[in-house]
């Protein structure tokens, strides 16, 4: 059977929209030990498939190229960080990182805290002043937060 084009088309507008991966939230994270060298930010993604994925899997911002600084979606030189332990993370549940755009790949790396899965210091030279931050999650970036960084 030949399905008319127009008959096609009403099929298809009808069909249930897939709704998007709802958009991370990032929030200032402040450290106060003076080796941490760089802003740090609290992450929440919302894992939004009908079945569990790992704390370690790449739909989380784990790898450079997850995060965009400026508009510009960063370069990974070597890799992502390794998530360390893992666990599943429900359908609907939440993903917690610690991302901190460190200035030097000395000092200290502290651990995790707040619920977090991960602490992922990466090195992210910035210049002094206003600065953007966006993160991926699940295919879906979000919204840019505006910072400032003073060396």
């Amino acid at each position: 059977m030949v399905v008319p084009p127009i008959v096609a088309l009403m099929g298809m507008l009808l069909q249930p929209a897939v709704p998007a991966a709802p958009k991370a939230a990032l929030t200032p994270f402040f450290v106060t030990d003076p080796e941490a060298q760089g802003p740090a930010f609290f992450v929440e993604c919302v894992n939004p498939t009908s079945a569990p994925i790992s704390s370690g899997s790449d739909v989380w911002p784990l790898s450079k190229t997850a995060i965009r600084i400026d508009g510009q979606i960063l370069i990974d030189e070597g890799g992502r960080i390794g998530p360390g332990l893992t666990t599943a993370v429900p359908p609907g549940g939440t993903w917690r990182g610690i991302l901190q755009l460190r200035q030097s790949a000395t000092g200290a790396f502290p651990a995790v805290a707040f619920g977090a899965f991960v602490r992922a210091g990466m090195l992210v030279p910035l210049k002094a002043g206003e600065h953007t931050i966006a993160v991926r999650c699940s295919g879906t970036w979000s919204d840019p937060v505006r910072f400032y960084f003073e060396q």
